[in-house]
């Protein structure tokens, strides 16, 4: 056992350890701990596993982890972690592995760099380019100059470039005449023994004069983007020297077709050297690389051109022109683009935008269902935000928004069949030349990517994937003027994604994708040999491959494999040596062994070659783990086990005898661990010695032979709780190992003995305690204790619960009526069971009025002469069980026995009224109102109580007492209508009833009445309506006179006038008349009038009265007015007029005066047709051929028709003549005219017309494009001159003047033509050449000034050289140029440059000079000298001044996770320094802080860790000192301890720690269990402070808190009490409205206080109107309904503690929150009101038109809180009207409006066919249940009758027919209101059957022959007998008879001719007989 105990510690902790590269390394640290802890080692947070290079083994408490071969990887911390049940801890050692570092740090500082790096630059073709770079190396490195991946002298002549080397440090390389081709990327890497860099720059060549077409040659092998592309030039007329290849012969082109919309590709095999320059031409017309095409070298070596998408203009020849010093050659193809099978009808167009604008791109398809595709390039286009798509019909769009440079591009519109239609959409704006949407290159390849912009010296950025680039020795950045160049130099598969270029609000992207190049793994090695001469050991050779040096391994894998097993591992690997020795230490365990070899590099490994034979290794094995001595248990398994250093075979010994694997023995190894197992040891083995003996190891072990345990069988959770009810019994069992062992039964803690009701038992290995009934007190643990194992048992005795029996729902609501008994009654289900009685929430108790009482498991509730106050609600609890009941108390009804129904009254004013109604009850209350009103006694109203009578009485009636009465006693109401009328008013005079007046105009007319009260009113109507006085008419009263007068009549005062007194009328019919109105001209006297169609027509009369009316009539009908029509009036002038008469407003006019009329005869004659201003028309016309002639005449008329003739022949339309009209326009076009068009035409109007001469000419011949100014061109002798020009015609001829002198065509004039283009071209010209030039094309001419100059030869002589200074020195630049008066200017980067203190410019005969004072970096650039277009070029490269240190790097020493801070100082403010360590950069981050003041540079390291020691170095460019760090572990230490504490419950306790170090991990425990932080335990750590805080503390949180942190300590003691009582919530003031309740609320600390309650001084108990209980802490005093006496102080006293509170009550005032609305509905509808109020406990009534409203079946009324409804269910029309809602003194009133359902039939009748007395039912289904109909037969009404049954069903309407007869078939109908519909009924008789036939009958003459049958049912319908085929007919000789189914014929005296065949016929039944009659 552990002396230590408990959890973990480290007693020695590991040590840092150094270890030389190669060797074994082993970390060890002895840990203490019980139970012994598990330990594992970790490093990078990954667990180490032995295994390999890793192995672990423990030496008593010292655990080991050895690390065989190590490297500089295996350097850093490893954490030993051990654990056990109490906790855990972890210590870190450090390794460091020497020799690799300073190897690495040697090659780190003596491989190459670049301390100035070769610079891009931009020359002129045929300029020198130079580059040059600074390094330093140890050796120097050798250095290889490489151009696009190249190597030079594969691509370029010796003499094309050179290389070399200046000392100190400078490489160079030159370019001699640079070339287009010579563009591109070019690096330098240099290498030495200990490595390798590079480092690349840009070199643009710029075309020169005459070359500019070269622009598009820069040579990148990649193609991705060219230098400079040349502007064709436009005009019509070109002055050009190039000089067009001849075309290859047509028999060597060859012959290319592709599909329009595909890409075509052209690749051209060229070779030579130098490397021949490619030139592309298409027609004859140079190719320059642009959207579609694509020109460059691709990997193969191949010149290729590629053509995207392309169009039918893609047709021609192109040509691949190669042409290098030695010569040139030319290479053609033909290419011929398909058309589509299905063409687009309208193909898109290219487009030309501006940046940021809208671009919209449209075509049409064949047809409207052609579904389409849009693509930019290859990507398919969606519409969104970006891009808007739309059909309509056949066309397609799309819209393009906010168009950026990267929308610039290929659109392609694509139909589902391959069809395409291409545009191109050029995009202008900030950026000229965008980036190619991808790049692909191969690893290892230079990714180049150019941009163009317009302006120079714009603000660029370039980002990858969003983060900005920075110039590095792989990335170039590099800008010339307006181009900006990236160049990705050695590119990695990382280099991928997204470039962007951003100047401004522009940008262009492009994908760069690197693709992995192909490597190759070494082959595997040969001559494989195994020597095994040397004991324990083989010696494995073997030869590297033959083409090793093509695939060179840069190591070799050794593998082992144990024979008998099928797994190889890896032993060792090795770089170069081709042998090496295997010795038996470096296997795991003994065996046969086998071995095979592999060579890698890395791009792979190759197969593997197995070794000749095996061979026996053994280890040399160690004790790691020694056999243990062993106590066990007699029966049980003994265990020993031994772990070694290796895997060997091993013995084992027990006593001295070898032991072999048997049932007893087993025997187990595994690896480096051996294993004996010993089964059921016996008293025998006791002290027996076991021994491991193998390959010279021996170790032995004592076993010694322990009693068996006594153990208990483990019992279940349930087993083990116990849950038991009071009375039941409890047993305990448990089951034991041993059936003799003794155990002892305690119940907490104390030991229990059988008495009486307690038993233990014991059987066989069962052991048991019984109690045979259980009690409250035998709750407890019990424990049965069998001295080695103990078992315990929970019990827990609880009662059964109290129930009560179920009751139904209607029985716990009780209605009884004042003055009556109450009995509350249930059952519970224990007598036992104590019951508490409760009415809302207070306890009852037993009283004279209240009895309880209880008879087994019954309990009851009895209150005597119940009262109103006893409603509410009453609860039974019995434990948590309740039952409620709710009583509701009512008084018994007041009813009013008299009147038994409302009473109707009509009186007179002034009669006395009485209202009496007799009551049930003589104390009943009566309340009487008047419409809705509350009466009160007045003078004139007196209300009486007479017994059990109510009156009313009205002393002297009035009408406005008139209205609707009531009398309620609130359970009843009877209603008296009470009507009061005036006494009738008479008309005394006149005294008849009807009067009639006649009078003329402008008369006084009066009418007057007589009426018999003057007090009386009365209303005087005209035609129905009342009269109101005004100026003409006057309502006088005079007394008992009534008059109305009318100073002055007019005819609109005939009326009927009507004096009405409301009980009497008399009428008054009144006519006045006017003098009959006459026309002023004779009467009869027609009028005639004629006028042509759209004259003006004015139809003229007079009356003979201003005022008379009159109407105008055409034909019999009257006209009315209208747009042409105006009829007016002035005076007694009436006037019709038709603006424009047409032919049909002829006819019979007539102006009606009633009493006259006048006649007007109207005639319309139709206008002749004519063509109006003929003058002005141009009738000669003289037209082009192929123009169109329009000939256009106006007529006079709009519907005129017009005939058209060309030389006096009839011209009909067609597609070449078109007619058209256009209102009084006529046109005749001719399209296309040609010279037979010219004639005469003739344009025939009938009345009128016109002739037109037309002469059709040919077009004169124009030059299109031509000014009419000569233009002017300057050339040198010796130049070619080209003139050209386009004319209008292809058929025109020109004439070629120079100086007015005819040219034609010699050896040194070329004159051409094709189409319409003429051409001109003159060869090796010279001055006399000088002159006007005209291009003569008869009816149009060209000139052309020419003036051929001698050259003037401006060259230089001696060219500018370029310029390398330090900053700060000076820089002159010289330059001889001829003639000396060559004017010359100085440019920098092209901005000229003029003499000042910085530039010093001079000249001295042909030397010019300049000059450049006190150079600084800034001014590194292109220096020009231009002699007048001849340019000179140099550079000036200016070199930083060199940055040395002026104070070296110290050492330093600092503590782990501290800081380190280490400082340099520089010689220059602005020098840039790199910090390193052992090699590698380091970089700003959390880690390491960078800081720059002054000359100072400093390096700070945060969070020191051991593995940060070492040498760290800071670097310029020209200087480098270094020091070295030291990290010491830090020593960890408390310097302020953890202090007891003590404290009470609930409070919180913060314990604090202050150690010596920050930023320390630490643990908290308590009582020896670690902490982990929650709720209740807060652990937190700031600085070097270490905090636990203890919230909500309890006494359980008492106990010892300890705080470890490493290998410091420091504990302390916790003290939690319990706390005094207190007020943890206080009482608060309130103030409550009366009528609601309060409840009044404190919380104490503890739970178990006894509180009193006290209101201003007085004791409070628990009565009707308080309540007082308890929560848990809290304690509350409960107010049910507050009262204003509530209102005072109140206490709550708690012994120690007390608190207080005022309450007020106050008054609350009633308000209507939300009134009544208005309601209209339809009948059967549901009308819902509500109303809110401001109080919930107030109570509200409804009135409906001022009687309250009461629930019924169809009325309901609830309140819910605060909101009152009313409920009116399935509304008729008479509950329309007020209703209102009265709560206190407030009330709210809205109208219900009802409207009544339309009447309608919704489904009408349908015809029907019944059977014979069967049962018919006609329904029909209408709108309104309510409604009346009526049925008819015919036009008969059906009434309800036995047979006739009329039924109503809601809406369902329906007569039946019982036993229905023949008689009742025919048409039903059904009346509903103005609705009719009808139905047929037939009616099938049933089926006649014969039953019995007639028999055949012989008489003799005269006797009777009788015939008899019988049929199924009687016959409705008499039947009919024949015969011989003839009805018989009864008569003195015919008897016929029926007799219910049988049916008789009788033939008296019979004859011979009677003889036949007799016939009977019912129905469809026949029979027949044959009758024989004899003489």
């Amino acid at each position: 056992m552990d002396v230590f105990g408990g959890a973990p510690r480290f007693l020695a902790y590991p040590r840092p350890v150094v270890v030389q590269s190669g060797a074994d390394a082993v970390l060890k640290c002895q840990i203490g701990g019980d139970p012994r802890p598990a330990v594992i080692w970790e490093r990078n947070n990954e667990k180490i596993h032995p295994g390999g290079r890793y192995r672990v083994f423990e030496d008593g408490n010292v655990y080991n982890l050895i690390i065989t071969l190590v490297t500089a990887e295996d350097s850093g911390q490893y954490i030993c972690k051990a654990k056990n049940s109490i906790g855990e801890t972890y210590a870190a050692a450090t390794l460091k592995v020497e020799g690799e570092a300073q190897e690495m740090e040697q090659r780190e500082e003596n491989k190459p760099r670049f301390l100035i790096k070769p610079l891009s630059t931009r020359v002129g073709r045929g300029e020198d380019a130079v580059f040059s770079c600074k390094l330093w190396g140890n050796p120097r490195p050798e250095v290889v100059w490489e151009k696009d991946g190249k190597r030079l002298n594969e691509i370029f002549e010796s003499t094309h470039f050179s290389v070399g080397y200046q000392d100190g440090g400078w490489f160079q390389l030159k370019i001699f005449k640079t070339r287009a081709p010579d563009g591109g990327v070019y690096t330098c890497k240099a290498r030495n023994e200990f490595g390798e860099s590079l480092a690349g720059a840009v070199l643009l060549v710029d075309a020169g004069p005459g070359h500019e077409d070269e622009g598009n040659r820069n040579g990148y092998t990649n193609g991705h983007w060219k230098a400079h592309q040349g502007k064709q030039r436009s005009g019509r007329q070109v002055a050009s020297r190039l000089k067009d290849e001849p075309l290859p012969n047509s028999a060597k082109v060859k012959m290319f077709a592709v599909t329009e919309g595909k890409h075509a590709k052209f690749r051209c095999y060229v070779t030579g050297k130098p490397k021949p320059e490619i030139i592309w031409r298409k027609d004859g017309r140079l190719i320059l690389s642009g959207r579609r095409y694509l020109l460059y070298e691709d990997r193969e070596g191949y010149f290729t051109l590629k053509v995207l998408y392309c169009k039918q203009q893609d047709n021609g020849v192109y040509v691949c022109a190669a042409s290098n010093t030695a010569g040139q050659t030319l290479s053609a193809v033909h290419l011929s683009v398909k058309e589509p099978p299905v063409r687009f009808k309208q193909p898109l167009t290219d487009l030309q935008v501006w940046e940021r604008d809208l671009a919209i791109l449209e075509c049409e398809v064949p047809e409207d269902s052609v579904p389409i595709t849009w693509y930019l390039e290859d990507r398919r286009l969606q519409p969104g935000a970006k891009y808007g798509m739309e059909e309509w019909g056949t066309k397609r769009r799309l819209t393009i928004r906010d168009i950026g440079v990267d929308d610039d591009g290929i659109y392609l519109c694509e139909m589902p069949d391959g069809g395409r239609s291409i545009a191109e959409v050029a995009v202008k704006g900030t950026i000229v030349r965008k980036l190619p949407r991808k790049v692909d290159v191969l690893e290892g390849e230079n990714a180049a990517f150019c941009v163009e912009v317009e302006e120079e010296e714009m603000d660029i950025h370039w980002y990858k994937e969003g983060v900005e680039l920075r110039e590095t020795h792989q990335t170039i950045l590099k800008s010339f003027g307006r181009t900006h160049i990236l160049v990705f130099v050695n590119t990695t598969p990382q280099d991928s994604g997204m470039v962007t270029f951003y100047v401004g609000r522009s940008k262009t992207s492009s994908q760069l994708r690197v693709k992995g190049a192909r490597h190759c793994p070494p082959s595997c090695p040969i001559g494989v040999q195994i020597n095994t001469e040397r004991a324990n050991a083989a010696l494995l050779s073997w030869v590297p491959a033959q083409d090793s040096r093509k695939n060179p391994p840069s190591g070799y894998i050794l593998e082992r494999q144990e024979m008998g097993s099928q797994e190889w591992l890896q032993c060792l690997t090795t770089d170069s040596a081709t042998s090496v020795e295997i010795l038996g230490d470096s296997v795991p365990c003994e065996a046969d062994y086998r071995f095979r070899i592999c060579s890698v590099n890395k791009y792979g490994r190759s197969g593997y070659v197995e070794f000749p034979r095996a061979v026996h290794l053994v280890p040399v094995a160690k004790i790691q783990a020694p056999l243990q001595d062993a106590l066990v248990p007699e029966g049980q398994d003994a265990c020993f086990s031994i772990e070694l250093s290796a895997s060997v075979i091993g013995t084992w010994f027990l006593n001295g005898n070898q032991l072999q694997e048997d049932e007893r023995f087993s025997i187990r190894r595994s690896r480096t661990h051996q294993s004996l197992r010993i089964r059921g040891v016996r008293d025998a083995d006791n002290g027996a010695e076991i021994t491991f003996i193998a390959y010279g190891i021996r170790d032995s072990a004592a076993l010694y032979i322990q009693a068996p345990l006594v153990k208990f069988t483990p019992l279940s959770e349930m087993d083990r709780n116990k849950f038991v009810e009071v009375g039941n019994p409890i047993v305990l069992y448990c089951e034991l190992s041993d059936p003799e062992a003794l155990v002892r039964w305690y119940k907490n803690g104390v030991e229990l003995h059988s008495v009486e009701g307690l038993h233990i038992q014991s059987e066989g290995t069962m052991r048991r305690i019984v109690i045979q009934s259980a009690e409250f007190s035998h709750s407890g643990v019990y424990s049965c204790d069998a001295i080695d194992d103990v078992i315990r048992f929970n019990v827990e005795v609880e009662a059964p619960p109290v129930t009560f029996v179920y009751i139904p729902e209607e029985e716990l609501h009780r209605n009884i009526v004042e003055q009556d008994s109450l009995s509350l009654c249930c059952e519970v289900s224990r007598g036992d069971a104590t019951t508490q009685w409760y009415k809302d929430g207070v306890e009852m108790q037993s009283s004279d009025k209240v009895l309880i009482e209880t008879e087994n498991t019954i309990r009851k509730l009895i209150i005597q002469s119940v009262q109103l106050s006893d409603a509410g609600v009453y609860t039974c609890r019995a434990g948590d069980s309740a039952l409620i009941f709710k009583v509701n108390v009512r008084e018994p009804p007041v009813m009013i026995v008299y009147p038994k129904e409302d009473v109707h009254l009509d009186r007179h004013v002034p009669d006395e009224i009485v209202l009496s109604c007799e009551l049930s009850r003589q104390n009943g209350k009566v309340t009487w109102f008047k419409d809705g009103q509350k009466l009160q006694e007045s003078e004139n109203i007196k209300l009486k109580t007479e017994g059990p009578y109510r009156r009313l009485k009205i002393l002297h009636g009035r009408v406005e007492d008139s209205g609707e009465y009531v009398c309620d006693t609130a359970d009843d109401s009877k209603f008296f209508h009470l009507s009061i009328k005036e006494p009738p008013v008479r008309i005394v005079s006149p005294s008849q009833s009807q009067m009639e007046l006649c009078q003329q105009t402008s008369e006084r007319m009066v009418l007057s009445c007589e009426i018999s009260r003057p007090n009386a009113s009365v209303r005087w109507y005209r035609d129905g309506l009342e009269v109101e006085e005004n100026n003409n008419l006057i309502l006088e009263v005079d007394g008992v006179y009534r008059r109305l007068i009318i100073p002055e009549t007019t005819v609109n005062d005939s009326a009927e006038y009507v004096c009405d007194t409301a009980d009497d009328s008399v009428t008054f019919f009144v006519n006045i008349a006017e003098p009959p109105v006459r026309f002023i001209r004779p009467r009869k006297m027609a009028y005639e009038v004629g006028k042509y169609v759209g004259d003006t027509v004015l139809l003229d009369c007079e009356v003979s009265r201003s005022n008379a009316e009159v109407s105008w009539k055409k034909n019999g009908e009257e006209i009315e007015e209208n747009s042409n029509i105006t009829i007016t009036e002035d005076g007694s002038s009436r006037q019709l007029t038709i603006h424009s008469a047409m032919l049909e407003d002829a006819g019979k006019y007539v102006c009606d005066a009633k009493d006259d009329v006048m006649d007007f005869h109207l005639k319309i004659h139709e206008a002749p047709l004519t063509f109006l201003r003929k003058a002005d028309l141009a009738t000669d016309r003289h037209v082009v051929v192929s123009d169109a002639i329009v000939l256009k005449c106006e007529l006079s008329r709009a519907n005129g028709v017009v005939h058209w003739y060309k030389d006096n022949e009839s011209i009909v339309g067609n597609e070449h003549f078109i007619c058209e009209e256009e209102g009084a326009f006529r046109s005749l076009i001719v399209l296309n005219a040609e010279i037979k068009d010219s004639g005469e035409y003739i344009c025939d109007a009938k009345d009128d017309k016109i002739v037109f001469s037309v002469i059709v000419q040919e077009a004169p011949v124009s030059i299109l494009g031509n000014t009419g100014n000569p233009e002017h061109y300057t050339l040198v002798a010796g130049d070619e001159l080209i003139l050209e020009c386009e004319v209008s015609r292809e058929n025109a001829t020109v004439q070629w003047l120079c100086n007015g002198k005819v040219l034609h065509p010699d050896s040194r004039t070329n004159i051409g033509s094709r189409g319409t283009m003429r051409k001109l071209v003159l060869s090796n010209l010279c001055v006399f050449d000088s002159g006007e030039y005209v291009c003569n094309a008869t009816d149009d001419k060209m000139t052309t000034i020419v003036h051929v100059q001698a050259p003037r030869i401006v060259e230089f002589i001696a060219e500018l050289h370029n310029v390398t200074v330090m900053e700060g020195e000076d820089a002159t630049f010289k330059c001889v140029v001829s003639p000396e008066d060559a004017k010359l200017v100085w440019c920098m980067n092209g901005w000229p440059i003029t003499s000042s203190e910085r530039f010093n410019i001079s000249s001295n005969g042909l030397c010019h000079m300049l000059h450049i004072n006190n150079c600084q970096v800034s001014d590194s650039c292109e220096l020009t000298a231009e002699a007048e277009g001849v340019i000179s070029k140099a550079i000036l490269q200016v070199q930083e001044a060199q940055v040395l240190f002026t104070k070296q790097m110290e050492s330093v020493a600092a503590e782990e996770y501290g800081e380190a801070t280490m400082e340099v100082e520089v010689s220059l403010e602005c020098g840039e320094v790199q910090w390193m360590r052992q090699g590698v950069v380091i970089h700003p981050g959390p880690k390491f802080t960078l800081k720059q003041s002054g000359q100072k540079r400093s390096l700070t390291i945060r969070k020191l860790a051991l593995s940060d020691r070492g040498m760290y170095s800071c670097e310029t460019l020209h200087d480098r000192t270094q020091a070295k760090l030291s990290v010491e572990p830090r020593k960890l230490k408390i310097r302020k301890g953890l202090s007891e504490l003590q404290t009470f419950e609930r409070e919180t306790a913060s314990f604090e720690v202050e150690l010596s170090h920050s930023n320390v991990e630490g643990t908290w425990q308590k009582d020896g269990s670690r902490l982990k932080s929650n709720n209740h335990w807060r652990m937190t750590a700031k600085g070097r402070m270490h905090s636990l805080t203890i919230s909500n503390l309890s006494l359980e949180d008492s106990g010892t808190y300890t705080f470890s942190a490493e290998n410091a300590r420091s504990s302390a003691r916790l003290i939690v009490k319990e706390t005094p009582i207190s007020m943890l919530k206080k009482l608060e003031d309130g103030s409550y409205p009366e009528g609601t309740g309060a409840t009044l609320e404190c919380e104490l600390s503890r739970h178990n206080v006894d509180v009193k309650w006290t209101k201003n001084g007085v004791e409070l108990k628990p009565g009707k109107n308080h309540r007082i209980y308890s929560m848990g802490r809290k304690r509350f005093l409960q107010i049910l309904k507050c009262e204003l006496g509530d209102s005072g102080v109140y206490v709550c006293d708690a012994g120690d503690a007390t608190t207080s509170c005022s309450v007020e009550v106050y008054e609350r005032e009633l308000e209507v929150l939300q009134s009544l609305e208005d309601l209209d509905i339809q009948e059967d509808q549901n009308a819902v009101f509500m109303c809110e109020v401001s109080l919930n406990d107030v109570a509200g009534e409804w009135f409906k038109n001022g009687e309250k409203i009461k629930p019924t079946s169809t009325i309901k009324i609830r309140q819910e809180g605060t909101k009152h409804f009313l409920l009116m269910c399935n509304v008729k029309g008479e509950d329309s009207g007020e209703i209102k809602f009265v709560a206190k003194n407030v009330e709210s009133i809205a109208y219900l409006e009802v409207e009544e359902l339309p009447v309608n039939i919704v489904k009408p009748l349908q015809d029907k066919t019944a059977l014979e007395k069967s049962r018919v039912i006609l329904d029909c289904t209408v709108s309104n249940p309510r409604c009346s109909i009526r049925w008819y037969k015919g036009s008969n009404v059906i009434l309800p009758s036995e047979r006739f049954e009329i039924c109503s069903e809601g809406c369902y309407r329906k007569l039946v027919i019982q036993q229905v007869a023949l008689e009742d078939e025919g048409t039903y109908s059904v009346q509903v209101g103005d609705y009719t519909c009808s139905a047929r009924l037939t009616v099938e008789a049933q089926p006649v059957l014969m039953v019995q036939d007639l028999q055949d009958v012989e008489v003799t003459a005269p006797e009777e022959a009788c015939f008899a049958c019988e049929v199924s049912v009687p016959a409705v319908k008499a039947p009919i007998w024949t015969l011989n085929g003839e009805v018989l007919q009864p008569g003195p000789r015919v008897l016929v008879e029926k007799m219910g189914k049988v049916h008789r014929l009788t033939l008296r005296q019979t004859s011979e001719d009677m003889t036949g065949v007799v016939e009977f016929v019912s129905g469809k039944a026949k029979s027949t007989a044959q009758l024989r009659v004899n003489k």
